[in-house]
């Protein structure tokens, strides 16, 4: 089997959160794609990452200073990855799911809401890594992530083995 293939197969292997992050253009057309690379990046100021490929529908959207948010789903929103990851279902991403505001649009429910503005966009072959400084950050009520990992989406199956915390 060759590097990418084995590749594929040892990244599959993690566990990642699933995500949503959308944005609005100056035009006013508005952009959500499901994604599972966000991570943080800085405590200060606090920072996260995501990697956007190149090809998906809000790359050419996020440019600096530009808003996004980056929607952490809960364990009953994978109806909302399937419809924001599937290119044919571009027009009911902002029909069929519950947004509030625009600028950037907010998905209601969510686990977190994470408001960024783009400081720096750098590219790598197929995909831009952003750097986003957070703005503002709404937490819900809500406990457990939507999970990714096989292919498959799952619910948080994970039970903490101590009290321990990293830091």
């Amino acid at each position: 089997m060759d590097l990418q293939n084995e590749f594929r197969i040892g990244m599959r292997k993690y566990i990642y959160s699933v995500s949503v992050i959308s944005n609005a253009q100056s035009n006013g057309a508005r952009n959500a794609i499901t994604v599972s690379s966000v991570t943080s990046i800085s405590i200060n100021p606090p920072s996260i990452i995501t990697c956007i490929n190149k090809k998906s529908s809000i790359h050419e959207s996020l440019v600096p200073n530009s808003k996004f948010c980056i929607n952490l789903l809960n364990e009953k929103q994978q109806d909302i990855a399937e419809i924001c990851s599937d290119p044919n279902r571009i027009n009911e991403r902002f029909k069929n799911i519950e947004w509030i505001g625009d600028k950037p649009p907010i998905m209601k429910n969510a686990l977190v809401n994470i408001i960024c503005k783009v400081d720096k966009i750098v590219e790598y072959k197929t995909h831009s890594v952003v750097i986003g400084l957070v703005q503002k950050i709404k937490n819900s009520e809500y406990k457990n992530p939507l999970m990714y990992q096989e292919g498959m989406y799952k619910k948080n199956p994970l039970k903490p083995l101590s009290s321990k915390r990293l830091t």
